[in-house]
């Protein structure tokens, strides 16, 4: 009886490691912002204290350069509207700015980075959506997006000084096998300081893009989450 019982607690106790593996296989990546928060990334400064924005906010105030962006979210870093729940507890409005240190509308004022968590590149090309200043990586006050790589600045694209977001394209086929992160910059205060963000893939020949979970997986094989919590912040 008790090799019996022996065997079916092994059994289970495989059936439930298998789980576990699946779990850490089906792991995503919050490419845009459609959780409602920075989850898998990490911020610096103040710029990304209002962010993700919700909803078409350029619209809201009538700027005339609808965000075009993905879903519900985004990153507006001139945007100062978390949505019609968690804003309007906030005392929020479609179309709020961000502001000084005095409480004036001020939306390039705030400065700050945000880094995403590490990933694989197993694509050909990588594509988003960007907007915002045109202030590029190497000037006195940069507004960008870089692809980093061991501490180095591999990619990098501004916005077209508009609000609208538009699909742009980095080819990374020279990339594949390495480990990279994404760094949302945002270091000016003056005119068309900020950065827009949105709906990052990674995408194959044909131009498909490649589902996150996939790409995840690569760093996942083999690797055992160490809590619950760490589970459910990483996995969906």
């Amino acid at each position: 009886m008790n090799k019996i019982l022996l065997s079916m607690l092994s059994l289970l106790l495989i059936f439930l490691l298998l789980l576990v593996v699946n779990d850490l296989t089906a792991r995503t990546f919050n490419n845009d912002f459609e959780t409602g928060d920075l989850t898998d990334w990490e911020k610096t400064g103040t710029a990304f204290d209002y962010q993700p924005t919700w909803g078409d906010n350029p619209t809201a105030r009538n700027r005339g350069q609808p965000s075009q962006h993905q879903g519900d979210w985004w990153l507006g870093l001139a945007e100062r509207y978390q949505g019609p729940d968690k804003g309007a507890k906030l005392g929020q409005k479609p179309g709020d700015m961000q502001q000084n240190n005095a409480g004036a509308t001020a939306p390039d004022f705030p400065q700050g980075t945000l880094t995403s968590v590490e990933f694989k590149i197993v694509g050909e090309t990588m594509n988003f959506l960007m907007g915002g200043g045109n202030r590029p990586w190497g000037s006195a006050e940069p507004c960008c997006v870089n692809l980093v790589m061991n501490d180095d600045v591999v990619r990098t694209v501004t916005g077209n000084e508009t609000e609208s977001m538009t699909r742009r394209e980095w080819d990374v086929s020279d990339l594949k096998g390495k480990t990279v992160q994404l760094v949302v910059i945002d270091q000016s205060s003056g005119g068309w300081g900020h950065p827009n963000f949105d709906d990052v893939h990674q995408a194959n020949a044909s131009g498909k893009n490649i589902p996150w979970d996939q790409i995840m997986a690569v760093e996942a094989q083999g690797k055992l989450a160490v809590s619950w919590a760490q589970m459910k912040k990483y996995y969906r």
